[in-house]
């Protein structure tokens, strides 16, 4: 069954607000897409639909922080990060106000909505604010690792989910964690974050039908980024597959670490603003279907070797 990741985020919430007086939810006008209509149908008192004002969403979500209250804040991610993008700059990340913002319809991969609902660089916004911490889960064990860190320690958080549904027949291997090793580490490794660890779970499939075996490592949280350095340790060669722009996502905190590996970032260009489409047809005329990718992981790891 295939599984939209912010409905199941909604549902956790949803059953975790029984528990927990203090939880709140905030909605801009597209509760019944983005997830947050489960917890408004079990808990109308504390939800708020704020309408399409993003701005005043985001510093009322802050005034409930400074009162004592868990807000969570809900909507697509473009029109999150960018329109309240100010409110979310002072009111969360310099004031530290314990806000988890949930970005739905993130990536590249807009669907039917084009490039104005399109958030390839969401990640490059909201990783370079100060204090906010950043989770990019691929299936439902993600999202109910990073529910359950998120209201253990609230801080100012972003929660980024795709438009995509996942299908849980076919869920990543292994026990959701911050950084969970999909395949085992090998010297060529691919690290990913998001849909795209199902993207880079496929791409080593058929690297794996070619003769080239490849470590697959998830990365959950983004913010505060972790152990991933000391994970990646004896990895000569690293392929960041990424659901963002090749600039400012994932690969470039891999660069910020100062890996003695060579990195090379296989995400949307950086010229790409997002374009009406199929999922499978936009990841082909990218480059990042599962064998566009194989195909140039391949190719590059030819090239170094004559070089």
């Amino acid at each position: 069954m295939a599984v939209k990741l912010a409905d199941h985020c909604g549902r956790l919430l949803a059953e975790r607000g029984d528990g927990e007086p203090r939880l709140r939810v905030l909605d801009g006008d597209l509760a019944d897409s983005d997830g947050a209509l489960h917890f408004a149908t079990r808990h109308p008192a504390r939800f708020l639909m704020a309408g399409i004002a993003e701005q005043n969403m985001v510093s009322v979500a802050a005034g409930m922080a400074e009162a004592g209250l868990l807000p969570w804040v809900f909507s697509f991610a473009a029109f999150l990060c960018y329109r309240a993008y100010d409110q979310i700059r002072v009111c969360l990340s310099q004031a530290r106000q314990p806000v988890t913002l949930v970005g739905s319809h993130a990536g590249g991969l807009s669907g039917r909505n084009g490039k104005s609902h399109a958030a390839p660089n969401d990640l490059a916004l909201m990783l370079s604010l100060p204090h906010l911490h950043v989770w990019s889960p691929a299936d439902c064990a993600d999202v109910e690792f990073a529910t359950s860190a998120i209201l253990a320690r609230p801080a100012p958080t972003y929660l980024r989910f795709p438009r995509t549904p996942i299908d849980e027949q076919r869920g990543l291997p292994g026990t959701a964690a911050e950084l969970r090793w999909l395949l085992p580490r090998r010297p060529i490794t691919l690290v990913s974050t998001g849909v795209a660890s199902h993207w880079a779970l496929s791409a080593a499939g058929h690297l794996a039908e070619a003769g080239v075996e490849v470590g697959v490592l998830h990365c959950l949280r983004l913010r505060p980024l972790g152990a991933l350095g000391e994970q990646l340790r004896g990895v000569r060669r690293i392929f960041v597959v990424d659901d963002h722009s090749t600039f400012g996502g994932l690969a470039s905190l891999l660069h910020g670490l100062d890996l003695p590996a060579a990195i090379t970032a296989l995400g949307w260009p950086p010229d790409f603003s997002g374009k009406s489409g199929k999922d499978e047809e936009l990841l082909v005329a990218h480059g990042l279907s599962a064998d566009r990718l194989a195909h140039t992981i391949k190719t590059a790891l030819a090239e170094s070797t004559r070089g």
